[in-house]
């Protein structure tokens, strides 16, 4: 676009110039080859009034062109401005949304998990029977339900876990404790027994 109005002003000019050259010329001429008083009908000085009225068409055309390659320029600038603005924009939101996924599937203690994991408060603990908790510390029942909320959330395994599996992996887990946190909706045990994260 830019181009295509650099060549038409090209054009321009050079048919202003032609025309000045034309009229030059013609008036050379008439001056050559009029005699001292001619008759109105025959003075061809009209010709040289009606290429004057042409030139001034032409400078306006020139006047106009110049403010549309201006404004031209200007719109240019403004889509650049935006489209830079636009790139910078998504360029964020990409790395917004890049750090997102990675931040979700993080185990790093303080991080997403502590976010995520909840532990359970004595006030918890107290809506479940006396006689399934009676032994079980809070401390150790959380440290259970942390490997449990690691092993099944973040790690996203889903086949269910027996009582032996789940202390290969060093999970610490008791009768006591699993039930616990089946009473409290945590966690639920197929017919083999095995336990899975409620989520």
């Amino acid at each position: 676009m830019e181009s295509a109005v650099t060549r038409l002003e090209t054009l321009f000019q050079k048919a202003e110039s032609d025309l000045d050259y034309i009229q030059h010329r013609l008036e050379f001429e008439i001056m050559k080859s009029l005699p001292d008083n001619p008759a109105a009908e025959e003075n061809p000085v009209a010709l040289l009034e009606e290429l004057a009225v042409v030139k001034s068409r032409y400078k306006m055309l020139c006047m106009q062109l110049e403010k549309v390659s201006i404004e031209q320029r200007e719109s240019m600038k403004g889509i650049r401005a935006a489209l830079e603005n636009t790139m910078k924009m998504v360029q964020a939101l990409q790395q917004h949304a890049d750090l997102e996924p990675f931040c979700s599937g993080s185990t790093v203690p303080g991080s997403t998990e502590e976010l995520q994991f909840k532990p359970l408060t004595e006030e918890i603990l107290t809506t479940v029977p006396r006689s399934i908790r009676s032994t079980v510390k809070l401390a150790d029942l959380n440290n259970l339900y942390r490997e449990l909320f690691n092993h099944f959330i973040l790690n996203k395994n889903r086949a269910a876990l027996s009582i032996s599996q789940m202390n290969k992996m060093n999970m610490k887990a008791t009768d006591s404790r699993i039930q616990i946190l089946k009473e409290l909706a945590i966690v639920e045990l197929d017919k083999q027994g095995k336990v899975k994260l409620v989520v």
